[in-house]
């Protein structure tokens, strides 16, 4: 059109305005919202500008100003909005779906009381979901308190608009207290966001506005992001969007639907599905939960605030997706080497520190429940976590995790400290409940673990553990065992037992939804503290059951015995005269086939004896011969009634196991000698196969399969066997070792739990060659008990320097150490006591060889 001269800029604006739209000189552009989360475009804004002639390019701030003072803003808004509507229908054609699209409009558009049914009918017209369209609003201080406005933006916002504050400041605050209406985003003003973080005034009048939109219930958009440093502090105080310069320009709507139609690089954009999964990782307010304060315990940062981390769980891996300063500063300071590591295999933390930790948050993506956790960091503290699912994502089946570090014990500073937990992980490889209760309230605190990973975290608190266990037997125990159980778990009765025994100890037949198993339930009192009690049940389900097999073993071979003596397979019976040893022979065809057809003869025992050397086994023909004289086996039967005996005979080159069974009788008066011979070769090997079924049972039942000595239900039958000795008086003296693998768990988390199985079995052959006349009990993960007699006991106190001496140089090689500790007793003592004493006197030794290292 050439150049033209303006005279007044603003008659121009507003005689060109309608000429503008329909010639296309106002163009709407777009500018995307990217999520802090996940780095990708969440939502877009849109805007016009003004491309003149005349002008040139014009800004929104060039004309808009102009139109709401002339009352003509409307046609533009709503001019935009049908842009907008478009757009939103080019960009669904091509797979390219926001969550929210954000158009601005002024507040003098709501002194027409019809602006509503205006956005309503174009909307409606377009086919377009009314949440996918946001209304920013930017403050003016003539209309923010008109309630006609307010009362229009209810309406907006009941239909199912979004609203949102553009570049917030004080005049916003009355819209903000409306009563009628809610906003849902609030957008940072771009000129304060260019201060962060050089401007100490900036960062905090940002901490705070994002700290007061979140309890509001408000997203926070940062304007005018422009460099890196600003989005790393952004994220750090929880600001969970940024649009601006750093990200992309505004770009023309015509080109990225191009882009869009040609697969064009251009932002990764989010899927609409996980809008409202990443709204709930944006609300977690990872800088509003603070350390217990505890001088063992405190970390010192801003504040004292709280490691906090957002983490994303696949089946295969865990992401960091959002986490604040101080629990970076946690990493770096506890694990350097993962200081960077944003991104974890689960593969390949299997055996490494913090496993048991990755552990739980990987079961955590199963549960509604928060979980209270502790472990130990590679620097010897005990960390406190609080893990918690917050959502799943609907596309991916990601699932973002709530991780808080709540509390930390120096435990170098205070070795005694182990936790129940703690100690129960470490040692019970059949752990399945443990309950601390509170003798004088019965107050009490329930740990569980799951069955894979042995992680202990708290189920539940109660305030009456006895009227609970009595009351939950119905849904907890078998039926068969809920009598005794509700007899004998009694509060009197299991502290009755625990001060006459030192324990209170029962199995019995647990119900749940892992279903029927055998359980030992044992309590004892805490040490440390005469006003708790440590219950414990663990599995027993696999002892009990060898036991039991080896049980049903023993009594059908007795069956089979006696079955056999009655029903054996008779192949031949001889009834012998005793007078002149004439005899009769009755075969089957089996005895045909086995010892011939002859059916009598003059002198049985000169016949057999001439027999036997021909088909009887070589090996059993030197006993049979002594065994198988007259005189013999008639004393035999005069003694017990009858005689048995048992060889075996050749058939070719087969051996068949017979039996011989004789009794005399009288018949008219002429006493004879009859004699059944019986096949019993298939019930001999049967039997064989039991025995070794037996030995294979007991074995298993009782001997530990990775050391090879006798296990945990080994030593409480030698315990009980020993008290028996103890009050009978055979046994006057004995002694008790009890023996723990140091740093077992080190060796473990750093090598790897196959080196640690090669210290345990390193220290089992120390025990076993020191003491080589005593039996070696392994009773735990890393725990031995040896019971002391005879020879080594009175050779104890020499046996003892052998261990300090190979506990010296396996020191200085690098090879496994233990701390052991003996108690002697006598007839008079309590076995559980000597037990203690020696268990007492192994922490004392392991405490001084900690502190000489």
């Amino acid at each position: 059109m050439g150049k033209v001269l303006v005279e007044s800029r603003e008659e121009y604006l507003l005689t060109n305005l309608e000429r503008a739209i329909n010639s296309g000189w106002i163009e709407v552009y777009s500018q995307p919202v990217i999520r802090a989360s996940n780095g990708r475009v969440c939502e877009e804004e849109l805007f016009a500008r003004w491309d003149d002639p005349a002008l040139g390019i014009l800004n929104p701030y060039d004309f808009i100003p102009v139109l709401e003072k002339n009352g003509v803003v409307e046609r533009l808004d709503l001019y935009i909005l049908e842009k907008t509507l478009d757009n939103i229908k080019q960009q669904s054609s091509v797979g390219v779906n926001f969550a929210t699209t954000s158009i601005n409009i002024s507040l003098t558009d709501f002194q027409n009381k019809n602006f509503v049914k205006e956005i309503e009918a174009r909307v409606s017209a377009a086919g377009v979901s009314r949440s996918k369209i946001a209304f920013e609003l930017s403050e003016n201080t003539a209309l923010i308190e008109n309630h006609k406005i307010a009362v229009q933006l209810a309406k907006l916002k009941k239909l199912g608009y979004r609203l949102e504050i553009d570049d917030f400041g004080y005049n916003c605050i009355p819209l903000m207290l409306s009563p009628l209406f809610h906003f849902d985003a609030l957008k940072l003003n771009m000129e304060l966001i260019r201060h962060v973080p050089t401007s100490q005034k900036a960062v905090t009048i940002v901490d705070g506005l994002i700290k007061m939109s979140r309890k509001l219930g408000m997203d926070v958009i940062a304007k005018g992001v422009e460099d890196k440093k600003q989005v790393d502090y952004l994220c750090e105080i929880g600001c969970a969007k940024f649009q601006g310069f750093y990200y992309s320009r505004p770009v023309a709507t015509a080109d990225l639907y191009d882009f869009a139609r040609t697969n064009k690089q251009f932002l990764t954009i989010e899927d609409a599905r996980e809008e409202e999964y990443y709204t709930q990782v944006d609300k977690i307010n990872i800088h509003e939960l603070y350390y217990t304060k505890e001088n063992s315990g405190k970390i010192k940062n801003r504040d004292n605030e709280a490691p906090i981390a957002v983490l994303e769980i696949s089946d295969d891996e865990m992401n960091i997706i959002r986490m604040n300063n101080a629990f970076t500063r946690f990493i770096s300071e506890n694990f350097p080497e993962k200081e960077k590591t944003r991104s974890i295999r689960f593969s390949s933390m299997s055996d490494a520190p913090g496993a048991y930790v990755i552990s739980t948050i990987r079961n955590c993506v199963y549960s509604e429940e928060k979980s209270i956790i502790e472990d130990r960091t590679p620097t010897g503290k005990t960390v406190h976590m609080m893990i918690q699912k917050i959502a799943e994502n609907p596309v991916t089946g990601r699932v973002a995790v709530l991780f808080s570090i709540i509390f930390i014990e120096n435990l170098s500073k205070n070795a005694k400290s182990l936790s129940y937990n703690y100690i129960a992980r470490a040692l019970s490889e059949d752990y399945v409940a443990l309950y601390i209760v509170d003798i004088e309230t019965n107050n009490f605190v329930e740990y569980h673990t799951d069955a894979h990973n042995h992680n202990i975290t708290i189920e539940k608190t109660g305030k009456d553990y006895f009227y609970d266990a009595r009351n939950d037997v119905e849904n907890k125990t078998y039926y068969e065992d809920r009598k005794m159980f509700r007899e004998l778990c009694t509060k009197e009765n299991v502290l009755k037992q625990i001060a006459e025994l030192g324990a209170f100890s029962m199995t019995y037949r647990a119900d749940d939804e892992v279903g029927v198993r055998y359980v030992n339930y044992k309590a004892v009192i805490d040490k440390s503290d005469d006003k708790h009690i440590i219950i414990g049940v663990n599995s027993v389900d696999r002892q009990i059951k060898l036991q039991q097999a080896f049980k049903s073993l023993q009594e059908e071979k007795t069956i089979f015995s006696r079955i056999a003596a009655l029903s054996g397979k008779f192949f031949a019976i001889y009834t012998v005269n005793l007078e002149d040893n004439t005899y009769s022979a009755y075969k089957t065809a089996q005895g045909k086939r086995l010892i011939g057809k002859k059916e009598g003869g003059d002198d049985f025992f000169a016949d057999a004896s001439e027999r036997i050397n021909k088909v009887i086994h070589p090996d059993d023909l030197k006993e049979f011969k002594k065994f198988f004289k007259k005189d013999n086996l008639l004393k035999k039967i005069s003694d017990d009634g009858f005689f048995e005996y048992q060889y075996r005979l050749l058939v070719g080159k087969k051996q068949i196991y017979i039996k011989q069974k004789g009794i005399t009788i009288t018949e008219n008066d002429e006493q004879k000698l009859v004699i059944g011979l019986i096949n019993i070769d298939e019930e001999v090997k049967k039997d064989k196969e039991y025995a070794e079924n037996l030995s294979v049972a007991e074995t298993m039942a009782l001997k530990d399969e990775l050391t090879g000595v006798k296990n945990k239900n080994a030593y409480a039958l030698a315990e009980k066997e020993l008290a028996n000795l103890l009050k009978s008086g055979e046994i006057k003296r004995f002694a008790l070792v009890v023996s723990d693998i140091n740093d077992l768990k080190y060796i473990n988390d750093n090598f790897g739990h196959k080196k640690g199985d090669e210290f345990i079995k390193a220290g089992c052959k120390i025990l076993c060659e020191t003491f080589a006349h005593s039996p070696v009990y392994r009773i735990g993960g890393d725990e031995f008990v040896i019971i002391v007699q005879g020879k080594d006991y009175d050779e104890r106190n020499y046996l003892m320097g052998v261990i300090e001496k190979k506990n010296n140089d396996n020191k200085l090689r690098g090879n496994v150490t233990m701390a052991v500790g003996i108690a002697t007793g006598t007839s008079k003592s309590v076995i559980n006591d000597i037990f203690i004493k020696a268990d007492a006197k192994m922490y004392e030794k392991k405490k001084k060889m900690k502190e000489e290292m």
